[in-house]
């Protein structure tokens, strides 16, 4: 096919559907749309998604698609919420809609959030009931919520193993399609779940297994491969455990490619020999999987591991070896979600080249997904946001009866405007409902609840180091000093601050932005005004000049505006176009 007829792909991230109005045995809140079954807004603070508005997101990312045209559809992995078997049914119906009505060709790859081991494993979720209380629907007897005002036990909750779980949906991919021109798998053109297996042995080498692959190459048209790696990873623990039970596996949220290394080298050697052919007849190669290639996070994982410590992002970064590895593949571009955001990352090894596309979220900061544009010599990318989606008003009355109930405080959430002001809300709620709580050390995180940007001041003018103990109370007498409020009078004319906006923003409103970076890149240019910006691009500035006593407070926010920083400066991430002679990258 020439180049000029390759078809537009839509490239659809971590869409984790949830059924709004499904069938989980649970009655759930009559409404005029049906009975729905919402999660808890008071969960959904605390989870780096959110739940119900996935509903609407998925159909609204689909009918862009739709109206521009679109027919092919990459899925890439976490499609469903928690690959219950009746929301892998209700997502059967949604993409079969769109399949009959615009012809969509829907081409997947699994992610850890859609499929389990060999057997599955058990879930429980809390639902909402009319008086703002919740029943507990769960797939195990055994998970037990004493705070409920209900108890469901039903299998429609439970989460399918390899290869049920693939096969919960159909024409996905996994499995030959009618239409397809040309397809494999690591092991050969056979697509049936015994042909497709690989051996793994835990540590000790008492439990091992011959689990299923479900990577596959496709031609949907002439001269367009579509590799499709599963890069999930269920390695073995050692230990007694019944045959195949969920507890025998360790989970592969924080797997990813690393544990590809260790457990499937017999993929590396089919991706090398992919792309060789590819090359040699002249087809035009795409690679798809859940977990990043590459560090995402413009190679602040060092200095994450110093600030924070051992975080999920520290733990699902790439190491330089698994890098190599793929890069030495010549496969030239991955596309990768799992992180829920938007990054473009290059390495170079040797005469290699390996970029990873990071395709944000429909359910996280920034809600967007990728289109996808193929010309002579580049790929073209083009990120479509969904952040002027409307709210859905019934689920907000829900949650209103919900917070009259639990009296949850989540901030200005319930008053945003549309679905990006919601998300970009909920990334102020994570940082005191999760990241704070669950991920920073307790020392940094009490003195990050009362610091003010002004109290940075107080810090660069320090001549010695600040333990986190001292702070709380020496920063409460610097407010009250007039000599120190001269000194941040003087700092904003000398760099052309806003004096205001340096006196109203609070280090928690900064750490909201810090991760909104993180997360969005440049698209997150839009959420930040430009008072703020000029005011973190002035700290980044003065504290990367400096040198400071390991451990010390100084130390711990240099290191944060260090990373800030590399969120600021990383490549294009927006709308771009990479050069296949060389892997260049240009903004569009």
């Amino acid at each position: 096919m020439p180049l000029a007829e390759m078809p537009t792909i839509a490239v659809i991230a971590d869409a984790h559907f949830h059924d709004l109005y499904g069938d989980y045995d649970f009655r759930g809140i009559e409404t005029e749309h049906g009975h729905m079954t919402a999660r808890r807004l008071t969960d959904t603070v605390r989870s780096t998604r959110v739940f119900n508005e996935s509903h609407h997101a998925l159909h609204a990312a689909l009918d862009e698609v739709a109206r521009q045209g679109i027919r092919h559809v990459i899925l890439l992995g976490d499609y469903s919420d928690d690959g219950q078997v009746s929301t892998l049914a209700a997502l059967q119906r949604v993409l079969g809609f769109y399949r009959h009505a615009y012809g969509m060709i829907f081409t997947a790859v699994p992610g850890n959030h859609d499929i389990f081991g060999p057997t599955g494993r058990h879930h429980g979720k809390r639902l909402l009931n009319a008086d703002g209380s919740y029943t507990f629907v769960t797939s195990s007897a055994g998970f037990i919520d004493r705070e409920a005002d209900g108890l469901v036990l039903t299998p429609k909750m439970y989460c399918q193993g390899y290869p049920e779980g693939l096969q919960a949906i159909t024409d996905l991919g996994f499995f030959r399609r009618n239409n397809d021109l040309h397809w494999e798998t690591p092991f050969g053109t056979d697509d049936t779940p015994e042909n497709r297996r690989y051996n793994v042995t835990s540590p000790d080498g008492s439990n091992r297994y011959a689990l299923m692959d479900a990577s596959y190459l496709v031609e949907p048209v002439p001269d367009l491969w579509l590799l499709m790696l599963d890069a999930n990873v269920f390695a073995p623990r050692d230990g007694s455990f019944e045959e195949g039970e969920a507890q025998a596996f360790v989970d592969s949220t924080n797997a990813g490619w690393n544990a590809v290394v260790e457990h499937k080298h017999f993929l590396f050697q089919w991706m090398q020999n992919v792309a060789r052919r590819a090359r040699e007849s002249g087809k035009r190669l795409l690679t798809f999987s859940h977990y990043p290639a590459i560090d995402m996070l413009n190679g602040t994982s060092a200095d994450e591991l110093s600030l924070i410590g051992s975080t999920g992002a520290v733990k699902r970064t790439p190491g330089p070896a698994t890098v190599q590895a793929i890069a030495r593949t010549g496969i030239g571009v991955h596309f990768s979600g799992h992180l829920h955001i938007n990054d473009t990352a290059r390495a170079t090894i040797g005469g290699d080249w390996l970029i990873n596309v990071g395709v944000p979220s429909l359910v996280a900061f920034p809600p967007a997904f990728k289109i996808v544009r193929m010309d002579a010599d580049s790929i073209l990318i083009e990120t479509v946001m969904l952040d002027g989606l409307a709210r859905d008003p019934g689920l907000d009355a829900q949650y209103k009866v919900e917070l009259a109930h639990t009296r949850k405080d989540v901030g200005e959430i319930l008053v945003a405007p549309d679905y990006g002001s919601f998300l970009s809300e909920h990334v102020h709620q994570l940082v005191i409902h999760r990241y704070l709580r669950k991920e920073w050390p307790k020392d940094l995180a009490s003195v990050a609840k009362v610091l003010r940007l002004t109290d940075l001041l107080f810090l660069l003018k320090q001549t010695s180091s600040m333990s986190m103990n001292e702070a709380t109370g020496v920063f409460t007498t610097m407010r009250n000093d007039r000599a120190s409020e001269d000194d941040i009078n003087a700092f904003c004319a000398e760099n052309a601050l806003h004096g205001e906006t340096l006196y109203a923003v609070s280090f928690l409103e900064l750490l909201g932005d810090w991760y909104r970076l993180r997360k969005a890149s440049e698209l997150a240019l839009g959420w930040i005004c430009p008072n703020r910006l000029r005011i973190y691009h002035t700290f980044i500035a003065v504290f990367a000049s400096r040198t400071d006593e390991p451990g010390s407070l100084q130390e711990k926010i240099g290191i944060l505006f260090r990373m800030m920083g590399s969120y600021l400066g990383g490549l294009p991430s927006r709308n771009f176009r990479i050069g296949l002679a060389d892997g260049s990258i240009h903004s569009i």
